[in-house]
């Protein structure tokens, strides 16, 4: 399980947007390091939309400690970066978190910080990774509810292969793609080209169907076209 952990967030807006894009990415678990009031205004309930249950049943704990305290791997957030001076800040990328964290095991928490400053150094140092969103140093930090978003559909977009899994589309199959070329072949034999194009035609139609995301659909209309 993923868990959402805020750490003294201060505006309801911000919240209940977050848990709007939690839903929108399949995460359910929000914990809150603060008061159970930031959840109660209307302006919270507002910006939650249909997500309203995620802030419904929201955990909420006194201290940073109380909050990671059950959880094996705890990841850290932060527009600040380090480098060499201070190694505690050097962090991965959202995408580079995404193809970590499916593979480690145990109860996981992503923590953001405050609006204003975000995470401190001793709270990022009962972390296991940090993580930060490329961003232009022109203005380097995000909105805290834009950055949620920004992280949780890396993580979401990995977990789904980057495809639609709520469109009924189904994939060409191994047979679909080998009748496509073969029905291709058959039409660049009839034709006028030189052997030699011929032979590089196939090739390269070949190369194009086993690269592409290609749907039975179009594989079929495809091969009536070719006939």
């Amino acid at each position: 399980m993923i868990s959402i952990i805020l750490v003294n967030p201060k505006y309801p807006g911000n919240v209940g947007s977050i848990a709007r894009v939690m839903k929108n990415f399949d995460f359910y678990d929000l914990r809150i390091v603060g008061n159970k009031e930031i959840i109660e205004s209307d302006e919270a309930k507002m910006m939650s939309m249909h997500a309203k249950d995620i802030l419904e049943n929201a955990k909420f704990y006194n201290s940073f400690d109380d909050a990671i305290k059950d959880l094996d791997f705890v990841i850290a957030t932060s527009g600040a970066r380090g480098g060499d001076r201070n190694l505690k800040r050097v962090p991965i990328t959202p995408k580079e978190l995404a193809k970590k964290i499916y593979s480690t095991k145990g109860n996981i928490g992503i923590v953001f910080g405050r609006e204003d400053d975000g995470l401190r150094n001793e709270e990022i140092d009962k972390c296991d990774l940090l993580v930060s969103i490329p961003t232009s140093p022109k203005y380097p930090i995000m909105n805290l509810s834009h950055a949620v978003a920004v992280i949780l559909y890396e993580l979401y977009s990995y977990k789904v292969e980057n495809k639609f899994v709520d469109i009924n589309i189904r994939e060409a199959s191994k047979e679909d793609k080998e009748l496509l070329i073969r029905k291709f072949n058959e039409f660049i034999d009839k034709s006028k080209l030189p052997e030699h194009k011929k032979e590089l035609c196939k090739i390269i139609f070949k190369r194009l169907v086993n690269r592409a995301f290609i749907t039975g659909k179009e594989a079929w209309t495809l091969m009536s076209a070719f006939k």
